[in-house]
């Protein structure tokens, strides 16, 4: 006899009208979790943003889409309340990021923060006034205080939310996210060759540092001919794409092109640098994990969870800030320094170790059984 159905509301999994992929790191972790929840004996099923369309997120679990779209203030009060109405009978609910707890929940019931997502300019215009930024602020305190606890991926987040609410800070749990040791791990011995492969593997989107990326990489290019800089990951369009392709066929030794998650193990293998250019809306990236459990000098932006995961100089280097100019002296020195590099793949190697997928599980599963009583 099942544990019970788990009902999990998140915004977009798959693109709203139901014909694109996502492949993000919540997307990903998603998937992990579901993968747990089915383990451990409970029935699982997804809602999202969508056109009423329906399908599958795994075998004989399905991903129900609601055709109600609007935002106000981060959060979706008509999604979160068709949710309710349409996940009725579900014994246990997760709400798959903190604001979609709003305006109600479950009595049983867990929020998930996947990192800061607000520390970017353009914030500003969304809560552009006092009135703005108190009714933004009572929604946040309202779906963080709602579920019986929330997990954050990260501790810049728990940070800002004890100094914001200390009243909330028996509700926060950090379970930080995970890289497949079995999956991710170095060649035994590297095959000596004279190039060195600078990987960029993130969605290419502004936060993620895709214009920095390719500013660097056209300073970078010419002077350095030993060095091919891979851009893989994927664009918000085909049109988005397109343009990156064609950039990317301008120079010798850039290449642009994009894998499915479980064939990006043998690129991490093949490369030396992986660069993790965030500037906002990060949580411990999962991106950086697999990067790190690779063996590969890890570069990576001052920002949301990849401090929790990056000490500068030791298993990585974090730039703050970061833009064109600090992004390129840091593949600069990376390029002209191979023991630099061994010494920041020897010891991000090691970290990864602490952040094993098999870590992971145990600590949710612990959280999931001690809610889901």
């Amino acid at each position: 006899m099942g544990k019970g159905h788990v009902g999990i509301l998140t915004s977009y999994h798959i693109h709203n009208d139901g014909n694109r992929m996502i492949y993000g790191g919540a997307e990903r972790y998603g998937i992990e979790f579901t993968k747990l929840l089915l383990e451990m004996g409970y029935e699982v099923a997804w809602w999202q943003i969508g056109s009423g369309w329906e399908q599958e997120i795994l075998p004989g679990v399905p991903l129900y889409s609601i055709p109600l779209g609007e935002a106000e203030y981060q959060t979706c009060p008509s999604l979160n309340k068709a949710f309710h109405e349409q996940a009725e009978r579900i014994d246990y609910a997760v709400y798959f990021s903190t604001l979609l707890a709003y305006p109600q929940t479950f009595k049983k019931s867990i929020s998930i923060s996947h990192g800061i997502y607000w520390d970017y300019p353009s914030w500003e215009g969304i809560v552009p006034t006092e009135r703005h930024r108190k009714e933004w602020r009572y929604r946040c305190w309202s779906a963080l205080n709602r579920p019986e606890v929330v997990v954050s991926c990260d501790t810049a987040t728990i940070r800002y939310i004890n100094a914001t609410w200390p009243g909330l800070s028996e509700k926060l749990i950090y379970i930080p996210n995970f890289v497949d040791l079995k999956s991710f791990y170095p060649f035994k011995e590297k095959e000596p060759r004279e190039t060195v492969r600078i990987l960029y593997p993130r969605r290419l989107t502004s936060v993620r540092g895709i214009y920095e990326t390719m500013a660097a990489v056209e300073k970078l290019t010419d002077k350095y001919p030993q060095a091919e800089f891979h851009i893989v990951g994927r664009g918000h369009n085909d049109h988005h794409e397109g343009d990156i392709l064609r950039w990317a066929s301008q120079y010798d030794h850039v290449y642009y092109y994009w894998r499915p998650p479980h064939q990006m193990t043998e690129i991490y293998r093949q490369s030396d640098i992986a660069i993790i250019p965030t500037k906002s809306s990060e949580g411990t990236s999962l991106s950086c994990l697999e990067a790190m459990a690779s063996g590969c000098a890890v570069i990576a932006g001052c920002t949301g969870g990849l401090t929790d995961l990056v000490i500068d100089g030791y298993n990585g280097l974090l730039l703050r800030p970061l833009n064109a100019r600090t992004l390129t002296e840091a593949l600069r020195r990376l390029i002209e320094e191979p023991s630099l590099r061994e010494q920041l793949s020897v010891n991000a190697l090691a970290t990864s170790e602490a952040f094993s997928l098999e870590k992971w599980k145990n600590r949710w599963s612990k959280i999931i059984e001690e809610v889901f009583q």
